[in-house]
């Protein structure tokens, strides 16, 4: 039997606990690490090297869409499930664009949990069967071309992606430049360009534009 090695990335101490508990029921599946923030988890990733990681959208230091392009770029073959509470289809679009493979909603029963991650591991795709009234006309509506609300954010450069979603989280140009190994000077660049790409003025603005595309956590 090929055991799974799992990371559990989720800054609830209650969610974190329950999944410990259930899944010991799998010896399919060992927990090697947990993680309460997106930074912590990138840590433990990069020292454990774990299968698969379970991965909260929304997190202090480090939001979940952020997380999954770093993870994925620190261990390309690492499968990951996302595990949220986060309902709206932008949130859906956006973390599977970003990589992820799997999408359960926190609540789901833990057999759907155990569900995800074995498809996940095998190379398949799953998402909480009660969003599928969200994604199927989601994807309808985009490719039919009629679904705008990110097509001025995927209008930027995967990098002024990631600068913008960092930005959004809160994070300073200083963090930012050492998070993404780039120099101070080329985070205000691309902020620069972020701003007039999405014709956003002020930080206002840019809180308020995240929030239309799901970026507020």
């Amino acid at each position: 039997m090929n055991v799974m090695r799992l990371l559990i990335v989720d800054d609830h101490p209650i969610i974190e606990e329950g999944l410990l508990f259930f899944l010991e029921k799998y010896p399919e599946i060992e927990v090697v690490a947990t993680a309460r923030d997106g930074l912590e988890g990138l840590e433990k990733l990069r020292s454990l090297r774990p299968d698969m990681v379970l991965l909260d959208l929304v997190m202090p230091k480090l939001d979940g869409v952020e997380a999954l392009h770093l993870y994925l770029r620190e261990k390309p073959d690492v499968g990951i499930v996302v595990f949220t509470g986060q309902k709206k289809d932008v949130y859906i679009y956006q973390a599977l664009e970003a990589g992820a493979q799997g999408y359960v909603l926190k609540g789901s029963p833990v057999l759907q949990v155990v569900e995800a991650l074995r498809a996940v591991q095998s190379g398949r795709y799953w998402v909480s069967p009660e969003l599928s009234d969200l994604v199927i006309p989601f994807y309808l509506r985009r490719n039919a071309g009629k679904f705008d609300v990110l097509a001025a954010f995927k209008s930027l450069t995967n990098r002024e992606q990631q600068v913008f979603r960092l930005l959004a989280g809160g994070k300073t140009t200083h963090e930012i430049s050492e998070l993404l190994h780039i120099s101070s000077k080329t985070v205000a660049k691309h902020r620069v360009s972020v701003k007039k790409k999405l014709n956003l003025k002020n930080p206002a603005e840019m809180a308020q534009y995240a929030a239309q595309i799901g970026l507020d956590g």
